[in-house]
């Protein structure tokens, strides 16, 4: 193999629209990859701001009962 080999990326006006499904399906695997860590992450955050509005209240609740 050759690995110096270089490419030259051709872009075509309407090529893009043409193989867009064709491109989507060879891609599938790096599509499912992105789009899984984007919804890990996303509702990581969201279990990380429920217990984040759960816990705030409770302590500022216990603070008041040792203050006062």
């Amino acid at each position: 193999m050759d690995i110096d080999k270089e490419y030259d990326i051709l872009i075509e006006p309407g090529r893009s629209e043409k193989n867009y499904w064709r491109d989507l399906w060879r891609y599938r695997e790096l599509f499912y990859i992105l789009s899984w860590r984007d919804i890990k992450v996303r509702y990581k955050q969201t279990t990380i701001g429920a217990a984040w509005a759960i816990v705030r209240p409770v302590l500022t609740m216990v603070v008041f009962t040792f203050v006062f």
